[in-house]
């Protein structure tokens, strides 16, 4: 485990005037009556490739006394030169998510009396009128952590994990079901933001380079096979979804976007964060997508099947409090079917992301700024076990022949 944020700067980082002004509107909305602040940069270890982050302690004096405010802010790079993604629409999204979403999500919850430990869980933010940031309550003043990329899940960690995504899934179909205009306005109309452009080939072909070491030779030409139909793979499963059931996705389930609090050795609770991915499609594609990029062979030998039943059965407990059954919203019979189906999906970014999560900490590529046909990366030996479980899985599943 580490801590989720690394201090680049001493405590007197002067923030640019947009992010001021927000902090200001935060200052007033507060209540301060006398206040000092203390700005830091810092960094996620790289966990964050599209923005620049900073922490904001406020403290001071309000009518009622002593106060303290910790603000986390992801403010967005300038001068971004990656093609593969429309980043103005990352932060619209994820500004979406903690501007209006999020505040409908706690109201749908409050009225279903839904008890603390079995809520979705969101961390508090704060609305400050900045389409370039986002800004919320900074977690890790009270304990919050992330899982390392690199590290294997921890069986608590996944456990809570899934179940926090089984109630994200469930939301959006309660959502659906209480207001289906806003549904369809506004969540059904959302498509997944990569671009699936001659840059992402490349992309997937420079990454390629680093895998292709990780593979024996009577790999290879199976290897070579999936490769090329790799970007197809993506398009088919994040676009072609006709004739299933659909709700609002996370996009970028992983452990880096989980925060994760700890009672001694004891995991106690995990919260799901950076919703700049998020797009209307097929739920399962979030789990495969979590377990293929946090677990290795010997974990998914282990608990891969609980951990599906465990999904399934939290999508069913939460969508008891609104009357809903989870066989009509989302039979389980779909859901097996989709994950069998859509198990390329979990291979294809699986060996495309697995370079940069493994990618040491000294030598994280800058991906907003590099050309990603020729981005650099020094994988840790590590990788190699990781890759290899990776396609001895999925050959013995028949995805990779």
């Amino acid at each position: 485990m580490e801590a989720p944020f690394k201090v680049l700067s001493d405590g007197d980082k002067v923030l640019p005037p947009p992010l001021q002004a927000a902090i200001d509107k935060i200052v007033e909305k507060e209540g301060y009556i006398t206040y000092k602040t203390v700005n830091r940069s810092i960094s996620t270890s790289g966990g964050n490739f599209l923005a620049n982050l900073f922490e904001v302690d406020i403290k001071g004096k309000t009518v009622d006394g002593d106060k303290e405010t910790n603000i986390f802010i992801k403010n967005k790079m300038d001068d971004i030169q990656v093609t593969i993604i429309d980043v103005a629409e990352c932060y619209s999204l994820e500004n979406f998510f903690y501007g209006h979403l999020s505040k409908l999500y706690d109201d749908i919850q409050n009225k279903a009396n839904i008890p603390v430990e079995e809520r979705y869980n969101m961390v508090k933010s704060y609305d400050a009128m900045n389409p370039n940031a986002i800004i919320l309550e900074n977690l890790a003043k009270k304990g919050f952590t992330t899982v390392h990329r690199m590290e294997v899940a921890p069986l608590k960690f996944a456990q809570l994990s899934v179940q926090q995504l089984a109630r994200f899934h469930g939301l959006s179909w309660v959502l659906e079901e209480q207001h289906p205009e806003y549904f369809a306005k506004k969540i059904r109309s959302l498509k997944f933001t990569l671009q699936f452009n001659d840059d992402y080939q490349k992309f997937i072909d420079n990454m390629s380079t680093y895998t292709d070491k990780c593979v024996d030779e009577d790999q290879k030409d199976k290897l070579n096979k999936f490769k090329s139909g790799f970007l197809e793979t993506l398009k088919k499963n994040h676009f072609d979804n006709a004739g299933i059931r659909c709700c609002l996705c996370h996009g970028d389930y992983r452990a880096n976007n989980i925060l994760v609090k700890k009672d001694g050795d004891n995991i106690t609770e995990v919260i799901p964060v950076d919703y700049q991915l998020l797009y209307y499609g097929c739920p399962v594609l979030d789990f495969i997508y979590f377990i293929f990029l946090c677990t290795d062979q010997e974990f998914r030998r282990n608990h891969l099947n609980d951990l599906k039943d465990l999904y399934y059965e939290s999508l069913r407990m939460f969508l008891k409090y609104f009357n809903m059954d989870v066989e009509s919203v989302y039979p389980r019979r779909e859901f097996e079917t989709e994950y069998k189906k859509r198990l390329d999906f979990g291979l294809a970014y699986s060996l495309l992301l697995t370079p940069i999560l493994f990618t040491n900490d000294d030598d994280v590529p800058d991906i907003a700024k590099d050309d990603l046909g020729t981005l650099s990366v020094t994988p840790d030996p590590k990788m190699d076990e990781r890759v290899r479980g990776l396609l001895d899985d999925f050959e013995k599943w028949g995805i990779f022949r």
